[in-house]
């Protein structure tokens, strides 16, 4: 039997602009962060590793489902280092690399189990895809987590991987939760988050 993927939420931003906690945003009756953890392990991931600012770390354990909440006290450097802080958490608990992981973003959670699995599968480092448009969450494979972990922490992800394209037919791709605005899109498509 294979070994599962470990999968990544990154949830470190301030969420200014939107000015509460994306993470912490209810629809469906959950919080962003519940339907995103629950998802990765109905797909099979294990362990899901959740990246945190030090103010959330307290309301994101509750609300983890059992996942671990890592913190990164310097999220303001950009997302790659915090891919770095869940990669040197998984590093210490599998004790190596892993072939693979699934990083999914707190603020794009128009996804479902099922894409999960189809991103697990893909041989390489793979983005989804729906009506000519990329989407997360992605897979990074471990030539690609290893050029993460030498690079500094600012750099942008799309200057250090190259993702091929898993393609979807039933994802909400350009859901963004980044303003108060989003909020209201979000609530529209309360139902897709009734399933997983």
């Amino acid at each position: 039997m294979s070994k599962a993927t470990p999968a990544i939420i990154l949830s470190s931003g301030f969420s200014t602009r939107l000015g509460e906690p994306k993470s912490l945003v209810q629809v469906s009756g959950k919080t962003l962060l519940s339907h995103a953890v629950e998802k990765l392990l109905f797909a099979g991931c294990n362990p899901v590793v959740v990246v945190v600012n030090k103010e959330l770390q307290f309301d994101s354990v509750l609300n983890s489902k059992g996942a671990n909440v890592v913190v990164n006290n310097n999220p303001e450097n950009g997302r790659t280092g915090s891919l770095k802080v869940a990669l040197n958490s998984i590093l210490a608990d599998l004790g190596r690399m892993p072939h693979s992981v699934i990083m999914s973003p707190i603020d794009r959670p128009g996804w479902k189990a099922s894409h999960v699995t189809q991103l697990i599968e893909s041989e390489s480092s793979s983005c989804l895809y729906q009506d000519g448009r990329n989407g997360h969450p992605v897979k990074l494979v471990k030539d690609d987590l290893l050029g993460i972990m030498n690079a500094s922490d600012d750099t942008p992800l799309r200057d250090l991987v190259k993702f091929d394209k898993t393609e979807v037919f039933d994802a909400l791709l350009s859901l963004n939760v980044d303003t108060p605005d989003d909020l209201v899109e979000l609530d529209k498509y309360s139902e897709f988050f009734v399933e997983l």
